[in-house]
């Protein structure tokens, strides 16, 4: 009797062992796509139909973004607004079986009560200005980021995700802006933005808060103020990456504890994130995904390097021991150059590909079309 047991367990192990050695990785596909508490029910139910129609894994619908709406009294920082927007989401994400995630701006926060009431937890910039009252960097409104290095910043945002946790039918939280503004643009922005950026200027460096000051002269006994050329400075870069790799990190964790996927849009390569925006995202510890945003226009970069930059962010996270997925980013292209961009991505090694965004559908259905014709199959 023993031995026919011994030998179901030895026929049932290796029969689900053929059958895991078949089931293939498959090439995955997600989308972003711009939420609005009023969009229509029809427009909305439309992209998820379509999504599930065409093999999109998943929808990163954005649910707060630079001009929030308030839905509620001023004095409240619940965001019902995202709320409303991932509620009228979920409903379709349940009916058509597509993960829905919650698309979230994080030190970017705009909303006007924040900003009244808690301008000291914003950044100053090398000219001793708040980017929160007294500048619009690049003379965007939206441009107000919160400081890593304060507490209170990392709970608000943990506030916030724990109150989007709440929705039924979500699958994730997905963190955009986890950064410091830019010191530098992305190179092919420099001209449409009226700015000359030959090196990096104490009008968008940031950040020189006290709380910064103070924090840094306790590591090393140095006021990042004094310092002759703060860029040059490996300690002072140190201290904004780890500030803001630490709040990633950290948020990533709490997204986790509430049960759902942990993501976040990054900039397109490690180095170059490092130095544009001090963002070290290799260091994201806790993510589940990473989703680096190649728009290589915007570098003024050939399509090739799109793969470039998925390789050497897929190595960079190997090397750090960082298990988070890399799905390369990429701005939504004409129908006939799909094919061409996730080859791109799958001879660089990507695990999948994401697009920016759903809404060029509406003037370009022939988009559907191209999504749906993706080799989900790997090598």
């Amino acid at each position: 009797m023993k031995r026919t047991i011994v030998k179901l367990l030895v026929l049932t192990f290796s029969v689900m062992m053929v059958i895991t050695g078949c089931q293939k990785e498959t090439f995955k596909v997600y989308a972003w796509l711009e939420g609005k508490v009023d969009m229509p029910q029809d427009e909305l139910e439309n992209y998820f139909k379509k999504a599930a129609e065409t093999g999109i894994e998943g929808i990163l619908i954005e649910c707060h973004g630079g001009y929030p709406v308030i839905l509620q009294d001023s004095s409240s920082f619940r965001d019902s607004a995202a709320l409303v927007i991932l509620r009228n989401a979920a409903v379709y994400a349940k009916k058509y079986g597509v993960e829905l995630h919650a698309w979230m701006w994080s030190t970017n926060r705009c909303e006007a009560n924040l900003r009244e009431l808690h301008p000291d937890w914003y950044q100053v910039n090398g000219l001793g200005q708040n980017v929160a009252t007294d500048v619009k960097l690049y003379n965007r409104e939206h441009y107000r980021f919160l400081c890593p290095s304060h507490e209170e910043s990392v709970e608000y945002l943990k506030d916030r995700v724990r109150e989007l946790a709440e929705v039924d039918g979500l699958t994730g939280i997905h963190l955009d802006f986890i950064r410091y503004p830019d010191a530098i643009l992305p190179y092919g922005l420099h001209e449409s933005r009226g700015v000359v950026q030959d090196k990096v200027y104490p009008l968008w460096d940031c950040c020189y808060c006290d709380v910064c000051r103070a924090k840094f002269k306790e590591q090393t006994g140095k006021d990042p103020l004094e310092l002759e050329d703060p860029t040059s400075d490996e300690q002072w870069m140190q201290f904004r990456w780890d500030a803001i790799a630490n709040m990633a990190s950290e948020v990533c964790a709490e997204i986790k504890k509430c049960g759902k996927v942990s993501s976040a849009a990054v900039f397109a390569s490690p180095e170059e994130s490092k130095k544009l925006v001090r963002q070290d995202w290799v260091n994201f510890r806790n993510a589940d995904y990473l989703f680096p945003m190649i728009y290589h226009h915007s570098y003024a970069k050939p399509d090739e390097w799109v793969g470039t930059a998925t390789q050497e962010g897929i190595e960079a996270l190997k090397e750090a021991g960082n298990p988070a997925v890399l799905y390369s980013g990429i701005t939504m292209p004409k129908a006939e150059d799909i094919p061409m961009f996730v080859q791109i991505v799958k001879d660089a090694g990507g695990k999948g590909i994401c697009f920016f965004q759903l809404k060029r559908t509406l003037k370009h259905p022939e988009l559907w079309d191209a999504i749906a014709a993706i080799d989900r199959t790997m090598k």
